[in-house]
């Protein structure tokens, strides 16, 4: 995201620059919520900015400080923001992750968990603001599952992992495009949600989250339309003692030729490939649901009526048993 050195991303669409904190903390209170904004050095020229454009609940942001500021939001409620340093560091508390973002480093936070920030002097962000209903319904269509509690991230984000290049630079190409007069226009609407869900998608595919064993399937490429419509009847009935016989029926093929369609493109049976939605689901239901939810019933939720070939093929999938995984809850 590299503009002139003194043209900032977003430019034509400033929202304010003062020397005020006050002002800054009310107007970018405005766009965001509540915060505390305290200055941390007084010799630091205090100089906030901010541009912003979106809508329809995803908002591109660039904003600084000039000075060094702490920034307490408690949680942010209504959305998720994504934090790129342009320039400079800063320091992310969200929940109990602490982060050092700069040129290697970006952060996520996570609507649910408290956030404190600093800004050290000189630091400046482009940010993407999602909103968290929007997020969740992107992160259901791609699981196929409802959730059953919100997306989290892993706050730290690591901008060397190649899933994580491949994300900022189709970032960077929406700031591009947003900065030069595209994708806001009311023409190309379509375009831009188009544009804007494969962000949240591929965000949610690329950063480490509490969905992740929901994402891990053995597809390496496109489906044919039968695999495609039994791997989708199986997502959405994995708690029921599903028959090949059934698969097939609602593929809308016979079971001879979906054993060979699955042979071909997975390199595994309609029935291998079931059992691995289904341990995947288990394994995220370890993670997120509550203490009192027992493994048994999370086991007959995901589909496996006997609870010690459960253990047994859950063990052999992820190198630990159920009760492993429950004891490192997955909590940010």
């Amino acid at each position: 995201m590299q503009n002139k050195p003194d043209t900032p991303p977003l430019s034509r669409f400033h929202q304010f620059r003062t020397a005020d904190l006050d002002e800054a903390r009310a107007l970018v209170a405005r766009n965001f919520c509540g915060h505390r904004l305290e200055r941390q050095a007084r010799e630091d020229a205090f100089d906030a900015c901010q541009n912003r454009a979106g809508g329809n609940g995803l908002f591109y942001n660039y904003i600084r400080y000039g000075a060094d500021v702490e920034i307490e939001p408690g949680e942010l409620g209504s959305f998720y923001l994504i934090q790129v340093p342009i320039r400079g560091q800063a320091l992310i508390r969200n929940g109990r992750t602490e982060v050092e973002t700069g040129s290697a480093i970006a952060s996520v936070l996570n609507p649910d968990r408290h956030t404190r920030m600093r800004w050290l002097a000189g630091c400046e962000q482009v940010l993407l603001q999602i909103d968290r209903n929007r997020l969740t319904a992107v992160a259901e269509t791609l699981t196929g599952t409802a959730l059953q509690s919100p997306v989290r991230f892993d706050p730290q984000i690591d901008r060397a992992r190649p899933e994580m290049q491949r994300w900022l630079a189709l970032f960077r190409r929406a700031v591009s495009a947003v900065d030069h007069g595209a994708l806001l226009d009311p023409d190309q609407a379509l375009s831009r949600a188009l544009v804007e869900d494969e962000l949240i998608a591929g965000f949610l595919r690329a950063q480490p989250s509490s969905i992740a064993p929901l994402l891990e399937r053995p597809e390496t490429g496109p489906l044919s339309p039968h695999v495609r419509r039994a791997r989708d009847f199986m997502q959405a009935h994995l708690a029921d003692p599903l028959t090949l016989s059934q698969i097939a029926a609602a593929a809308g093929t016979s079971p001879r030729n979906l054993q060979l369609g699955f042979s071909q493109l997975l390199e595994m049976t309609p029935l291998a490939y079931l059992r691995v939605l289904r341990l995947n689901y288990a394994r995220y239901l370890l993670r997120e649901s509550p203490p009192q939810v027992t493994i048994a019933s999370i086991a007959g939720a995901a589909g496996f009526s006997h609870l010690g070939r459960f253990s047994a093929q859950y063990a052999a999938r992820f190198g630990e048993g159920p009760s492993q995984t429950r004891k490192q809850h997955y909590l940010i």
